[in-house]
């Protein structure tokens, strides 16, 4: 990758709905020059666009990261399972003894001990960890200026 698409997608990356007439003044990179860039990116590192939330005005006010061992058994069917999940924001597959990290979003505490009462049920957990998510200190911040 050239300075350039770093450039450019360092302005995505602080407002991806940035017009590329006001990307290419404060740049001085021509727009011809910024479309193609932005057509190669899309094609090779852009995954996806998308918002970021805030989920207490949503009415959502308790998040949580929680760190999931489940059986060889019923490791896929928990997979699918939190895949579909309507409150799961956030799904990794990681390591360390763990086999999944996931960020939930919920409406209360009840909500939330409802969801994991569900997944203990549902899935014979081995072990999990739960973390409260309490404040954002810094979210998607990487190749921002």
């Amino acid at each position: 990758m050239q300075p350039k698409h770093f450039l450019l997608l360092s302005f995505l990356r602080e407002n991806s709905r940035e017009k590329l007439t006001t990307i290419s003044r404060k740049t001085r990179i021509p727009i011809s020059t910024l479309f193609d860039l932005l057509k190669e990116l899309q094609e090779s590192i852009i995954i996806k666009n998308t918002t970021l939330i805030n989920f207490e005005r949503l009415g959502y006010h308790t998040r949580a990261q929680i760190f999931l061992r489940v059986g060889q058994n019923n490791k896929e069917k928990l997979k699918q399972h939190l895949i579909l999940n309507e409150n799961v924001n956030n799904l990794f597959k990681i390591n360390n003894g763990w086999d999944f990290l996931v960020e939930t979003v919920h409406q209360n505490i009840q909500d939330l001990d409802k969801f994991l009462d569900k997944l203990n049920n549902n899935y014979a957990l081995e072990d999990k960890q739960l973390n409260y998510l309490i404040n954002d200190i810094k979210r998607e911040g990487f190749l921002i200026k």
